[in-house]
Protein backbone atom coordinates (compact mmCIF):
# COMPACT_ATOMS: atom_id res chain seq x y z
CA UNK A 1 0.00 0.00 0.00
CA UNK A 2 2.99 2.09 0.38
CA UNK A 3 3.85 4.49 2.88
CA UNK A 4 1.59 7.97 3.74
CA UNK A 5 4.23 10.08 2.01
CA UNK A 6 4.36 7.97 -0.69
CA UNK A 7 0.15 7.84 -0.64
CA UNK A 8 0.34 11.54 -0.09
CA UNK A 9 2.65 12.19 -3.27
CA UNK A 10 0.55 10.13 -5.40
CA UNK A 11 -2.50 11.83 -4.65
CA UNK A 12 -0.55 14.69 -5.17
CA UNK A 13 -0.08 14.11 -8.69
CA UNK A 14 -3.48 12.71 -9.36
CA UNK A 15 -4.69 16.03 -8.32
CA UNK A 16 -1.99 17.92 -10.85
CA UNK A 17 -2.89 15.77 -13.50
CA UNK A 18 -6.50 16.38 -12.84
CA UNK A 19 -5.53 19.84 -13.76
CA UNK A 20 -3.81 19.85 -16.25
CA UNK A 21 -6.73 18.02 -17.67
CA UNK A 22 -9.68 20.10 -16.95
CA UNK A 23 -7.60 23.15 -18.35
CA UNK A 24 -6.37 21.21 -21.67
CA UNK A 25 -10.45 20.52 -21.68
CA UNK A 26 -11.74 23.98 -21.56
CA UNK A 27 -8.25 25.87 -23.41
CA UNK A 28 -8.10 23.04 -26.27
CA UNK A 29 -11.64 21.90 -26.53
CA UNK A 30 -14.74 23.91 -24.82
CA UNK A 31 -12.95 27.56 -25.56
CA UNK A 32 -12.14 26.73 -29.26
CA UNK A 33 -15.89 24.95 -29.92
CA UNK A 34 -17.36 28.45 -28.95
CA UNK A 35 -15.33 30.31 -31.38
CA UNK A 36 -15.07 27.77 -34.32
CA UNK A 37 -18.48 28.66 -36.28
CA UNK A 38 -17.05 32.54 -36.06
CA UNK A 39 -13.03 31.74 -36.74
CA UNK A 40 -13.18 29.39 -38.85
CA UNK A 41 -14.10 25.73 -37.45
CA UNK A 42 -13.17 23.81 -34.57
CA UNK A 43 -9.49 22.56 -35.50
CA UNK A 44 -8.53 26.39 -36.72
CA UNK A 45 -9.76 27.14 -33.51
CA UNK A 46 -7.56 24.16 -31.30
CA UNK A 47 -4.38 25.21 -33.63
CA UNK A 48 -4.71 28.92 -32.61
CA UNK A 49 -4.96 27.87 -28.92
CA UNK A 50 -1.92 25.84 -29.29
CA UNK A 51 0.23 28.96 -31.05
CA UNK A 52 -0.14 26.57 -34.48
CA UNK A 53 -0.84 29.26 -37.30
CA UNK A 54 -2.08 27.60 -39.89
CA UNK A 55 -2.59 29.16 -43.54
CA UNK A 56 -6.14 30.78 -44.49
CA UNK A 57 -5.93 29.71 -47.68
CA UNK A 58 -8.73 30.73 -50.45
CA UNK A 59 -12.22 30.13 -49.36
CA UNK A 60 -14.02 27.42 -51.82
CA UNK A 61 -16.00 29.34 -54.29
CA UNK A 62 -18.83 27.65 -56.89
CA UNK A 63 -16.77 27.00 -60.20
CA UNK A 64 -18.09 29.09 -62.84
CA UNK A 65 -19.93 27.37 -65.72
CA UNK A 66 -18.30 27.81 -68.94
CA UNK A 67 -20.28 30.37 -71.62
CA UNK A 68 -22.09 29.10 -73.79
CA UNK A 69 -20.43 29.27 -76.92
CA UNK A 70 -23.86 29.65 -79.22
CA UNK A 71 -27.23 29.34 -78.67
CA UNK A 72 -27.93 26.79 -81.87
CA UNK A 73 -28.21 23.42 -81.19
CA UNK A 74 -28.10 21.46 -84.04
CA UNK A 75 -31.10 18.88 -84.36
CA UNK A 76 -33.53 18.09 -87.24
CA UNK A 77 -35.90 21.13 -86.10
CA UNK A 78 -32.76 23.43 -86.26
CA UNK A 79 -31.63 22.02 -89.75
CA UNK A 80 -34.85 22.30 -90.61
CA UNK A 81 -35.41 26.21 -89.37
CA UNK A 82 -32.16 27.17 -91.07
CA UNK A 83 -32.83 25.95 -94.69
CA UNK A 84 -36.83 26.67 -94.44
CA UNK A 85 -36.20 30.66 -95.95
CA UNK A 86 -36.86 31.95 -99.01
CA UNK A 87 -34.69 33.39 -101.20
CA UNK A 88 -36.30 35.96 -102.97
CA UNK A 89 -38.40 37.31 -99.74
CA UNK A 90 -34.65 38.41 -98.74
CA UNK A 91 -34.31 39.91 -101.91
CA UNK A 92 -34.68 43.43 -100.01
CA UNK A 93 -32.48 42.74 -96.85
CA UNK A 94 -29.85 41.30 -98.85
CA UNK A 95 -29.67 45.09 -100.42
CA UNK A 96 -28.49 46.26 -96.84
CA UNK A 97 -25.77 43.43 -97.18
CA UNK A 98 -23.98 45.04 -100.63
CA UNK A 99 -21.94 47.38 -99.19
CA UNK A 100 -19.58 45.05 -97.28
CA UNK A 101 -20.83 41.68 -99.30
CA UNK A 102 -21.17 42.40 -102.74
CA UNK A 103 -24.23 42.73 -104.59
CA UNK A 104 -23.47 38.77 -105.68
CA UNK A 105 -22.16 37.97 -102.06
CA UNK A 106 -18.53 38.16 -103.36
CA UNK A 107 -16.65 40.96 -100.86
CA UNK A 108 -15.08 43.72 -102.81
CA UNK A 109 -13.04 43.96 -99.89
CA UNK A 110 -10.55 41.65 -98.07
CA UNK A 111 -11.83 42.41 -94.49
CA UNK A 112 -15.51 40.99 -95.25
CA UNK A 113 -15.94 37.67 -95.83
CA UNK A 114 -17.77 36.15 -99.26
CA UNK A 115 -21.18 34.98 -98.78
CA UNK A 116 -21.94 33.83 -101.61
CA UNK A 117 -22.75 29.47 -101.66
CA UNK A 118 -22.13 29.55 -98.31
CA UNK A 119 -24.38 26.46 -96.82
CA UNK A 120 -27.95 27.42 -95.33
CA UNK A 121 -27.05 26.06 -91.94
CA UNK A 122 -23.97 28.03 -91.34
CA UNK A 123 -25.20 31.89 -92.37
CA UNK A 124 -28.06 31.03 -90.08
CA UNK A 125 -25.84 30.03 -87.05
CA UNK A 126 -24.13 33.01 -87.64
CA UNK A 127 -26.35 35.54 -88.06
CA UNK A 128 -28.12 34.13 -84.77
CA UNK A 129 -25.01 34.55 -82.69
CA UNK A 130 -24.27 37.99 -83.82
CA UNK A 131 -28.23 38.65 -82.99
CA UNK A 132 -27.63 36.90 -79.69
CA UNK A 133 -24.07 37.98 -79.06
CA UNK A 134 -22.19 34.76 -78.91
CA UNK A 135 -20.07 36.56 -81.72
CA UNK A 136 -18.54 40.01 -81.14
CA UNK A 137 -18.97 42.64 -83.76
CA UNK A 138 -20.16 45.79 -83.49
CA UNK A 139 -21.60 46.18 -87.23
CA UNK A 140 -22.74 42.58 -87.68
CA UNK A 141 -24.48 42.51 -84.25
CA UNK A 142 -26.51 45.98 -84.94
CA UNK A 143 -27.21 44.52 -88.60
CA UNK A 144 -28.65 40.91 -87.00
CA UNK A 145 -30.50 42.60 -83.71
CA UNK A 146 -33.76 43.31 -85.45
CA UNK A 147 -33.91 40.35 -87.14
CA UNK A 148 -36.78 37.34 -86.72
CA UNK A 149 -36.57 34.11 -87.36
CA UNK A 150 -37.68 33.72 -90.60
CA UNK A 151 -35.48 36.77 -92.19
CA UNK A 152 -32.20 35.20 -90.63
CA UNK A 153 -33.72 31.72 -93.01
CA UNK A 154 -34.72 33.85 -95.72
CA UNK A 155 -31.26 35.53 -95.83
CA UNK A 156 -29.30 32.21 -95.47
CA UNK A 157 -31.56 30.72 -98.24
CA UNK A 158 -30.56 33.96 -100.36
CA UNK A 159 -26.78 33.82 -100.13
CA UNK A 160 -27.00 30.15 -100.17
CA UNK A 161 -28.54 29.99 -103.60
CA UNK A 162 -25.38 32.14 -104.96
CA UNK A 163 -22.60 30.62 -107.14
CA UNK A 164 -19.62 30.14 -104.05
CA UNK A 165 -16.67 31.82 -105.27
CA UNK A 166 -13.97 28.73 -105.77
CA UNK A 167 -10.44 29.49 -104.78
CA UNK A 168 -7.38 28.51 -106.49
CA UNK A 169 -5.29 27.91 -103.32
CA UNK A 170 -1.66 28.69 -103.04
CA UNK A 171 0.84 27.55 -105.14
CA UNK A 172 2.12 24.92 -101.78
CA UNK A 173 -0.15 23.24 -99.79
CA UNK A 174 0.53 23.38 -95.87
CA UNK A 175 1.02 19.90 -94.52
CA UNK A 176 -1.65 20.65 -91.92
CA UNK A 177 -4.27 20.43 -94.59
CA UNK A 178 -4.03 16.78 -94.92
CA UNK A 179 -1.88 15.36 -92.29
CA UNK A 180 -1.74 17.86 -89.07
CA UNK A 181 0.02 17.21 -86.49
CA UNK A 182 -0.46 14.43 -84.32
CA UNK A 183 2.61 15.44 -81.91
CA UNK A 184 0.49 18.82 -81.17
CA UNK A 185 -2.88 16.98 -81.11
CA UNK A 186 -3.69 19.22 -84.67
CA UNK A 187 -6.47 17.24 -86.37
CA UNK A 188 -5.86 17.71 -90.27
CA UNK A 189 -8.01 20.70 -91.75
CA UNK A 190 -9.15 18.63 -94.34
CA UNK A 191 -10.67 16.33 -91.48
CA UNK A 192 -13.82 18.94 -90.87
CA UNK A 193 -13.42 21.39 -94.08
CA UNK A 194 -12.35 18.24 -96.99
CA UNK A 195 -9.27 18.44 -99.02
CA UNK A 196 -10.07 21.29 -101.15
CA UNK A 197 -11.68 23.49 -98.52
CA UNK A 198 -14.89 22.76 -98.84
CA UNK A 199 -17.19 19.78 -97.02
CA UNK A 200 -21.06 19.33 -96.57
CA UNK A 201 -21.72 20.35 -92.67
CA UNK A 202 -18.84 22.81 -92.36
CA UNK A 203 -18.07 26.45 -93.49
CA UNK A 204 -16.42 26.10 -97.26
CA UNK A 205 -12.97 28.17 -96.96
CA UNK A 206 -12.03 27.56 -100.66
CA UNK A 207 -12.52 31.21 -102.20
CA UNK A 208 -12.99 32.84 -98.91
CA UNK A 209 -10.93 36.10 -98.31
CA UNK A 210 -7.38 35.38 -97.17
CA UNK A 211 -7.19 38.48 -95.25
CA UNK A 212 -10.06 37.23 -93.55
CA UNK A 213 -9.49 34.18 -92.88
CA UNK A 214 -6.22 35.08 -91.25
CA UNK A 215 -8.02 37.10 -88.89
CA UNK A 216 -10.61 34.76 -87.62
CA UNK A 217 -7.99 32.31 -86.96
CA UNK A 218 -6.11 35.09 -85.25
CA UNK A 219 -9.50 35.70 -82.99
CA UNK A 220 -9.79 31.93 -82.52
CA UNK A 221 -6.06 31.74 -81.09
CA UNK A 222 -6.66 34.75 -78.80
CA UNK A 223 -10.50 33.80 -77.34
CA UNK A 224 -11.67 36.69 -79.02
CA UNK A 225 -13.95 35.17 -81.07
CA UNK A 226 -15.48 31.79 -79.05
CA UNK A 227 -18.67 30.89 -80.95
CA UNK A 228 -17.29 27.57 -82.04
CA UNK A 229 -19.66 24.69 -80.68
CA UNK A 230 -17.12 22.43 -78.33
CA UNK A 231 -14.10 24.65 -78.79
CA UNK A 232 -12.80 23.45 -82.20
CA UNK A 233 -11.65 25.88 -83.74
CA UNK A 234 -10.55 27.19 -80.87
CA UNK A 235 -8.28 24.48 -79.88
CA UNK A 236 -6.92 24.10 -83.24
CA UNK A 237 -6.20 27.91 -83.71
CA UNK A 238 -4.28 28.23 -80.17
CA UNK A 239 -1.89 25.39 -81.48
CA UNK A 240 -1.15 27.06 -84.60
CA UNK A 241 2.22 29.23 -85.08
CA UNK A 242 1.13 32.98 -86.37
CA UNK A 243 3.05 31.92 -89.72
CA UNK A 244 1.36 28.39 -90.10
CA UNK A 245 -2.08 30.82 -89.75
CA UNK A 246 -0.94 32.96 -92.64
CA UNK A 247 -0.27 30.07 -94.79
CA UNK A 248 -3.56 28.17 -93.93
CA UNK A 249 -5.43 31.64 -94.73
CA UNK A 250 -3.18 32.58 -97.72
CA UNK A 251 -3.65 28.84 -99.24
CA UNK A 252 -7.58 28.48 -98.54
CA UNK A 253 -7.96 32.10 -99.77
CA UNK A 254 -5.94 32.52 -103.14
CA UNK A 255 -8.43 34.32 -105.65
CA UNK A 256 -12.06 33.82 -106.50
CA UNK A 257 -12.11 31.91 -109.77
CA UNK A 258 -14.65 34.69 -110.93
CA UNK A 259 -11.86 37.35 -111.18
Amino acid sequence: MGTPATRIGALGWLAAGLVALVSFLIGFVWLPSEQAGAQGGLWNAICRAAGIVRSAGAAPTAKTPAPVASDIAWNTQTLRNATSGDAKRASALAAGCAGCHGANGISPSDAFPNLAGLPAEVIYKQLDDYRTGKRQNPIMQAMAAPLDDQQIADLASHFAALPLAQGKGGTEKPALIMTGSSMRSIAPCAACHGPLGFKHGAPPLSGQKSAYLKAQLDAFASGARRNDINEQMREVARALTESERDALAGWYGGKPASE
